[in-house]
């Protein structure tokens, strides 16, 4: 019972770690955090969910970075100009982000 209960507490744990270390997208200017793929975060560099709330930044309307979390997402399997690996993330069943949908 005892082991039962400590790999329960183990995995709440876990889980609510890894909802606080998300990887948001925002520019230091900017008011809004995004996700990788949204169209809107212009210049906007990689920090942690919880770096982004405590910079002030609220969460982009257009693509709701706080719902996005919730679907199941994986980096995008498309390549960028230079030949490298694209790295934003996508919910996307073809498994690519908005700008590599295309190709």
């Amino acid at each position: 019972m005892k082991k039962v209960f400590f790999w329960t507490i183990v995995l709440f744990l876990g889980l609510a770690v890894k909802g606080y270390s998300q990887t948001v997208y925002a520019s230091e200017k900017g008011e809004k955090y995004h996700t990788a793929d949204c169209k809107m975060s212009g210049d906007a560099k990689d920090m942690t969910l919880a770096a982004a709330k405590k910079a002030g930044k609220t969460p982009c309307g257009v693509c709701k970075p706080e719902e996005h979390f919730k679907d199941k997402t994986a980096q995008c399997t498309g390549k960028t100009s230079d030949g490298t690996r694209c790295k934003r993330m996508t919910s996307n069943k073809k498994g690519k982000c908005y700008q590599h949908q295309g190709s």
